[in-house]
């Protein structure tokens, strides 16, 4: 009824580590000058300064990260592969589009999986904090700098 090996348990085992070691650990990300070192999210910036995004910072913690698991390096070893976690849903690319490019300003009821511009960023970057079990961002402020002339 279901799908059985002609291998033995041991011999799988075997085989995927010598798929595994056959690839050398690779990140699957460009080159520094091929990635913004900064980039700046204006979307909230009549209530606050807009944020300076440490880009290049992140994609190399991420590499860094998974630089030593021979299975996430079996599965990012394209140049841009890594950085598909983040911009989903386009091709690896040096310039991907930019999030508003498919997200709108607000969220669209006939489109409910798709997170309007603020929402999506607040899901990527908080849920990947807290799926990393990143302390920050406890409130708002930890990213924003609240704009003085403007006290909600």
């Amino acid at each position: 009824s279901g799908y059985e090996s002609p291998l033995t348990p041991e011999a799988e085992k075997t085989m995927a580590g010598d798929m595994l070691q056959s690839r050398k650990p690779a990140t699957g990300t460009y080159p520094d000058e091929d990635i913004p070192e900064k980039v700046v999210i204006k979307q909230l910036s009549r209530e606050y300064e807009a944020v300076e995004f440490p880009h290049r910072k992140i994609v190399r913690a991420l590499a860094d990260n998974i630089r030593e698991n021979r299975l996430a390096g079996y599965f990012h070893d394209q140049e841009g592969t890594l950085c598909m976690g983040c911009h989903h849903h386009s091709p690896a690319s040096t310039k991907p589009p930019q999030c508003a490019s498919c997200h709108g300003k607000t969220f669209d009821r006939n489109n409910p999986l798709k997170p309007g511009i603020i929402g999506a960023y607040h899901q990527q970057c908080m849920g990947c904090h807290r799926e990393m079990d990143i302390a920050k961002p406890a409130g708002c402020t930890d990213c924003h700098k609240k704009i003085e002339s403007n006290p909600l």
